[in-house]
This record gives C-alpha cells, structure tokens and sequence, in this order.
C-alpha cells in the first residue's frame, strides 16, 4: 500500500516518481495486491488506483482535486434550525464584539449551531448559508452553539422560526465553506461534533 502524496495535483512530478518507486518495492511480491489510490489517484488512472482504490473525500461530495472542478455531487449535509427571527427596524450590532452592524430592512435569523458543533467560528461574516436555496450571508460572530444570518433577501414568506438552514449541502458546497474558513474540507467535516444528530440516507 501506499498513499499518494499529490495526488489531488495530477500534473505533479511526484506522482509519477512515487509510482516508480512503489513499482520497484512491488516487484519484490509478485502478484501481491496493491491498493494506491486516494480519490483523486482513483479518479486518474488505472496505474494511479492499483488494485484497490481508497475514495475518502470524494465519498462525501468533497473535490478531490486542487485545480479540477468538482466531478462529484453534494452529499454530505448539514442543516440547523432557526430559532429566532428579528426585524431590524433601526441599525444595531449583532453578536459578540459588535462586529457587525444590521441596518434596515435587515431580517436576522437565529440559527442552532456553533463552533462547539464544529461550524469554524472565522466564518462569522464571511461564512454564507442557504434557506430554501436562497444564499444568505454569515453575519456577526460566530458562537459557541450559535450563528446569525441575514435573510432579508428572502421573501418574508418563505423563512419561519423552525426552517432547516443549510450551512454545507448543494448550495453551499462543502469546499466552498472550507475555502472560506481558510482550511480543507478534510477538517470541515472531520470537525463536526459530537452534538449534531446524524442521519444516514441510503441511495436510490
């Protein structure tokens, strides 16, 4: 076995040098089964795969790949209630540290999840969410069991206390969010804590 280094760069030099290398050990068990390939080495080639392919990031909807564009689909998701919803009828700061100030027509949503759930705290204004696949922005600090968006672009309508907000899924990709928050999505979705609920759905 071996794990491929750079793989998620396919023109890298080190891949193939690695293979080369891998061969040479191979060539001590013939007929011994390999297993190389990460995603994207599964994604390359045969000669980047081996006999058994090890798909990680790529299970959960994640691009394998530094510079390709995403050739998979959103599966992992995750969503949190609202709690609360604000009018904002004169301007006024929201979260610790005021760092943002709402002005109206502002509508605030109070979302039920925070850093100790594994949502990074530097996404508070920067991060972005979805209701009813609208995009809606991050604003204020992100808490430790709590985040606050904006839904003012949401038709009044559409958004109650108690609707489902998407933090990562199709419309906030899972890379997005990790580019975001200035990491890997690796470590967003390793980062999910013990408090979110899982709920495994079997494809059709």
């Amino acid at each position: 076995m071996t794990h491929l280094a750079c793989a998620d760069e396919p023109e890298h030099p080190l891949n193939a040098e690695q293979l080369a290398r891998f061969a040479q050990m191979r060539a001590l068990w013939p007929g011994v089964r390999t297993s190389i390939g990460n995603s994207a080495g599964t994604l390359l080639d045969g000669a980047h795969r081996g006999d058994l392919g090890r798909p990680g990031i790529a299970l959960y909807g994640g691009n394998p790949f530094a510079s390709r564009p995403n050739p998979m689909e959103a599966v992992a998701t995750l969503t949190a209630p609202i709690l609360q919803i604000r009018d904002i009828a004169e301007p006024a700061t929201v979260g610790y540290g005021a760092t943002y100030v709402a002005t109206p027509p502002a509508r605030i949503a109070v979302v039920g999840i925070g850093y100790a759930d594994g949502y990074p705290r530097n996404l508070g204004n920067v991060g972005t969410a979805a209701v009813r696949g609208r995009r809606v922005p991050v604003v204020g600090r992100v808490s430790m069991d709590l985040l606050t968006v904006d839904v003012g672009a949401v038709p009044q309508d559409e958004v109650h206390v108690g609707d489902a907000v998407e933090l990562i899924g199709p419309t906030v990709g899972v890379d997005e969010v990790a580019a975001a928050a200035g990491t890997i999505s690796y470590e967003i979705l390793t980062g999910m804590g013990r408090r979110l609920v899982r709920e495994y759905v079997e494809a059709d």
